[in-house]
């Protein structure tokens, strides 16, 4: 019994995780060159290079989370010694190309459109950073095991069900908004 209360306060006193993220973000724009208010509307869906399954779209969001870990062994207990995760985020957006000089009405127009939808693709992005603060906790907090490719593995199926979690949030978001046209993503009001 004094054995197991050593290697339990051995545990306890060894278990020490050092954490660390970062957040990157980068916007990658296609162009548009509306002479008119109506132009700005037939310039996105002619121009935008979004499409999926047929459908075009006038934004998008990614994100992904990298990873990375180290593990110490003492005593037949491997535990988590340090640790990182970033998310990078990337987004795909309309702007008036820089070559065209817009008269004020159009530029006017398409800069409330633009903000209402990177308003609506933040709301992509915020579910990247709930899924990275989940992912920090998650190894700050996480338990040791006796062999150290167990505990690897069971890091990485965490950390896959922590990603997939915000995955299915992004979808319900864009349900639930209607892929932002319930935020004023819509060219009615604007164009």
């Amino acid at each position: 019994m004094q054995k197991l209360k050593n290697s339990i306060f051995l545990l306890c006193s060894i278990i020490t995780t050092v954490s660390a993220s970062t957040i990157n973000s980068k916007i990658n724009f296609y162009d548009i060159s509306p002479k008119t208010i109506p132009d700005i509307k037939a310039e996105i869906i002619e121009n935008t290079p979004i499409k999926s399954n047929g459908v075009k779209f006038h934004g998008s969001t990614t994100w992904q989370i990298k990873w990375n870990i180290s593990w110490k062994s003492k005593n037949d207990i491997c535990y988590l010694d340090t640790s990182s995760a970033t998310l990078k985020v990337e987004f795909i957006m309309p702007r008036i190309s820089l070559a065209m000089k817009p008269v004020l009405n159009v530029s006017n127009a398409f800069d409330k459109y633009y903000q209402a939808l990177l308003t609506h693709e933040k709301g992509h992005m915020n579910n990247g950073e709930k899924a990275l603060n989940e992912v920090n906790q998650l190894l700050e907090n996480f338990s040791s095991y006796r062999e150290c490719n167990k505990l690897n593995n069971a890091v990485k199926s965490s950390i896959t069900g922590v990603i997939n979690k915000y995955k299915h949030l992004d979808s319900v978001y864009d349900e639930k908004t209607n892929h932002g046209k319930l935020q004023g993503v819509s060219f009615k009001g604007f164009i």
